[in-house]
């Protein structure tokens, strides 16, 4: 499977950027995609970043889209909205990690904003809608939002072999993290499965998800796990 290295602006998104990616594989193509860094999103004191993602997937087609974490720093006010086209058994790996960066006092969540939507349509049925809204005030780490934790990450896997046989097995794979992390995972109706953390570090959220991708493209794809070398 040929894997692809998106490249990011250099320093990182300011104040109105907008950036569009556009990405297509057709039937029965295979394509693994990350970045070559995290994103970072900086002060917006006028307007805010939006980042726009298009991905389409042809019949048969398998699409894995890991992108690296997003870090917002003190000021930002950040839009992300990613939105998945899926033709008959397509297959699609997701994942986002979200990661509040330093201010100069070294406190965390002094981004103003961030809003994520997540859009899958299957033969151009909506099937998946996930809208995730952090904006943070004195309440954010507290209960029914934060918990006391500073980063969330994201992990979705549409299959149509992942049926809750899938995701109890997952779980299994997933049980020993409980220790410094919430996680839960759910089944999705038309065949999927989302995994949502809670951590208070990236490298916690990546090893999750990083054993998550693994387990999952050897169940459901017959394949070994993915080696990006970046760093």
């Amino acid at each position: 499977m040929p894997s692809v290295y998106l490249i990011h602006v250099g320093g990182g998104y300011v104040d109105g950027d907008t950036y569009l990616t556009d990405l297509s594989v057709e039937a029965g193509a295979e394509l693994s995609v990350t970045t070559q860094s995290a994103t970072k999103v900086y002060k917006t004191p006028k307007n805010p970043v939006v980042q726009q993602t298009q991905l389409n997937v042809g019949k048969g087609g398998v699409l894995e889209y890991l992108p690296d974490p997003l870090i917002a720093y003190e000021g930002a006010r950040f839009i992300q909205e990613t939105t998945v086209r899926m033709e008959e058994e397509a297959v699609f790996f997701y994942s986002d990690m979200i990661t509040p960066g330093w201010a100069e006092d070294g406190s965390l969540f002094r981004y103003d904003w961030i809003r994520s939507k997540l859009k899958v349509y299957k033969n151009d049925k909506l099937v998946l809608f996930d809208h995730l809204l952090l904006e943070p005030d004195d309440q954010l780490n507290g209960i029914m939002q934060m918990e006391g934790y500073t980063h969330v990450g994201t992990f979705l896997i549409l299959h149509h072999q992942a049926d809750k046989v899938f995701l109890d097995g997952l779980y299994e794979v997933m049980e020993d993290f409980q220790e410094d992390v919430r996680f839960g995972l759910s089944s999705l109706p038309e065949g999927g499965v989302i995994l949502r953390i809670l951590a208070r570090s990236t490298g916690m959220m990546e090893k999750m998800i990083t054993r998550a991708h693994a387990w999952a493209r050897c169940q459901l794809l017959a394949k070994d796990v993915v080696r990006w070398r970046k760093y």
